[in-house]
């Protein structure tokens, strides 16, 4: 009898530490880049009541690749949270809902700096 109550009880021990079983509800996708081989993109989730996440994307035709990640609270969703700033080889995102500074080169060599600065 035990036996069998440890091989029911095993795969639901393992699904419960699935990830992929963890359901964000999904709010928008941005462009905000684009030229002719790569966009970029955000999306942005609700994690919790009052916790969210988001995700920047590189897309090409080769797929899709995260860049970055980062979570925010309610109290930063309503203010104006990104200023993006685009040229050919750059976009700089700026925003106040961290201290340091990350940066990522493209597979198409764009170099992607999100900073608070």
């Amino acid at each position: 009898m035990k036996k069998h109550l440890y091989f029911l009880l095993l795969p639901v021990l393992f699904l419960q530490n699935c990830s992929f079983l963890e359901q964000s509800d999904f709010i928008e996708t941005k462009i905000i880049s684009s030229d002719l081989n790569e966009k970029i993109i955000y999306k942005f989730y609700q994690t919790g009541i009052d916790d969210y996440k988001v995700d920047f994307y590189s897309v090409d035709e080769s797929g899709s690749k995260k860049l970055f990640e980062h979570y925010i609270s309610d109290a930063l969703v309503t203010s104006s949270t990104y200023n993006i700033s685009d040229s050919d080889d750059e976009l700089i995102i700026r925003t106040k809902l961290f201290s340091d500074v990350k940066k990522f080169v493209t597979r198409n060599g764009k170099s992607i700096i999100l900073t608070n600065r």
